[in-house]
């Protein structure tokens, strides 16, 4: 077959698949983050396979362009926020994750590309490919999600470190189409894992009660989960340095046991979320009180279980917005005006 025509067979198919990705996870996606951004990396990844076309790509017409290019220039953007999203739950896009989409776009739109501004597309996209594989590589032992913890490593192998030999060497060399099939079709198989066994991975469960989870639950586990609760409620989640393994010691369970029991059947996808909702609403409870309105919110930090105030306000910030600080002022201004 001539090549050129098993470029264009193959891109097509390629760009089918992927437009099909878009459908599928916009469509069982709507409301969560994960699913929202692979759908929008497979976009990206579809633009990408029609510009870096030898074919496709010279011959667009201006309109096309002016959408194809710029979204294709996004793609290590796009891979960071999926990135992010997926093993970190809670990854908004906003403030400084905003930058290196500006800058990038700011660097394509300021005219041709020279040597040196392909050097600093290059360098940029590099440098937003780091947090790709640090990402995947952080708070292993925290995730409750089996599935995630054991594709950690091969996702930021994969994602990241394949993503900027192709930046680089597209760099050095200007080969850019060479490249794109290899990329694309192992997009493509990370895509079809995600919709398949692994779409649990994007699309989260939710969070359920003690009663509603002991009636979905194997009777075998239901033992386990009350010892668990009660645990909780005894305030085991105020333990500096808590890990799965220690409460899955206390619970009397194997620690891939509890995982499942804490995800599956409670709805949590990381061990910090679970303990942090308790955590969280015992400080809400303490902040509100009058009593306390002079007392350090440090020591709370501590009596709660966590190693320093910083993490703390940043778990307290994610549930209200606020600091345990600021919570505090809003609502014992409130209740003085009442």
């Amino acid at each position: 077959m001539d090549p050129i025509a098993l470029d264009l067979l193959v891109r097509g198919a390629i760009f089918g698949l992927l437009t099909l990705y878009v459908l599928v996870l916009g469509w069982t996606g709507k409301g969560f983050d994960a699913a929202r951004r692979a759908a929008l990396l497979a976009f990206g990844i579809a633009c990408y396979t029609i510009n870096s076309s030898p074919v496709l790509g010279p011959d667009m017409p201006d309109w096309l362009a002016r959408v194809i290019i710029p979204v294709t220039i996004l793609n290590p953007v796009f891979q960071w926020w999926f990135t992010g999203a997926l093993f970190k739950d809670k990854f908004p896009i906003i403030g400084w994750r905003l930058l290196p989409a500006g800058l990038l776009l700011l660097n394509y739109a300021i005219g041709d590309m020279s040597p040196f501004r392909m050097a600093v597309h290059a360098t940029l996209s590099i440098a937003v490919f780091i947090p790709v594989i640090w990402l995947p590589l952080q708070d292993r032992s925290g995730d409750l999600i089996e599935r995630r913890r054991a594709i950690r490593n091969v996702f930021a192998l994969a994602a990241g470190s394949l993503g900027i030999f192709i930046m680089a060497n597209e760099w050095v060399t200007g080969q850019v189409a060479q490249q794109a099939v290899a990329l694309l079709l192992m997009t493509i198989l990370f895509g079809a894992a995600f919709l398949g066994a692994r779409r649990d991975l994007l699309v989260p469960r939710p969070v359920l009660q003690q009663t509603e989870a002991r009636r979905r639950m194997v009777p075998e586990d239901t033992h386990f989960l009350d010892k668990l609760m009660a645990l909780m409620e005894q305030g085991v989640y105020r333990e500096e340095g808590l890990t799965v393994a220690r409460l899955a010691e206390r619970v009397g369970v194997p620690e891939h046991r509890l995982r499942k029991i804490i995800n599956q059947g409670l709805g949590y996808r990381n061990f910090a979320a679970f303990l942090n909702e308790r955590r969280i609403t015992e400080a809400k409870f303490w902040l509100e009180t009058p009593e306390n309105g002079h007392t350090p919110v440090s020591g709370l930090a501590f009596d709660l279980g966590f190693a320093s105030l910083g993490p703390f306000n940043r778990a307290f910030k994610e549930v209200t917005n606020q600091t345990p600080t600021e919570y505090r002022r809003a609502v014992l201004t409130d209740s003085g005006k009442d």
